[in-house]
């Protein structure tokens, strides 16, 4: 074995170790992240970590964390309760009310198509630019239902900024 070890490179020596039927070196830390990975309640955690992050979900953060960040301020708490008063409604005193506290509509593509039910082209101009910016933004939300909406606008509002958004939007999603 020695003459064949002279007679070969260090690179040959290697691929032939690897061709061969030796088997591979097993890291049992990969093994442990594999089992806890497909594991019933990593996969519980994940999802419910993703619905935490993701806007209109509706997931609340668990009481211990709600602890750890404290109190909210009263500002936080007045958006809070503007926000579930608009998504529990979503009519147009629920709406009028929101945007007149100061604050940008959320970036729940559900809520906004929702709001496009209102009649007054004022309340929609925001609507449809909050939408064009979830659009812009690369999400193509509820395709079928936002055109048929869109259209309806269009019909209803004929002439206008609104009408001219709704118009808009309407190209941007085909």
């Amino acid at each position: 074995m020695s003459d064949e070890r002279r007679k070969k490179s260090w690179r040959e020596l290697d691929a032939a170790r690897e061709k061969g039927g030796a088997k591979t070196r097993f890291d049992p830390d990969e093994r442990r992240r594999e089992v806890i990975e497909k594991s019933q309640a990593y996969t519980q955690y994940k999802s419910q970590l993703n619905k935490l992050f993701t806007p209109g979900s509706g997931a609340q953060l668990p009481p211990e964390l709600k602890e750890k960040l404290g109190p909210p301020s009263a500002e936080a708490q007045q958006k809070q309760a503007l926000t579930e008063a608009l998504q529990n409604t979503a009519d147009a005193p629920s709406l009028k009310n929101y945007l007149e506290a100061g604050h940008a509509l959320p970036e729940d593509s559900r809520l906004l198509i929702r709001l496009l039910d209102l009649p007054d082209p004022t309340l929609l101009l925001p609507v449809l630019k909050g939408l064009m910016a979830i659009v812009h933004g690369g999400q193509k939300p509820s395709r079928m239902l936002l055109i048929q909406k869109l259209d309806a606008i269009a019909l209803r509002l004929g002439n206008g900024e609104a009408a001219d958004l709704a118009r808009e939007l309407r190209a941007e999603l085909e």
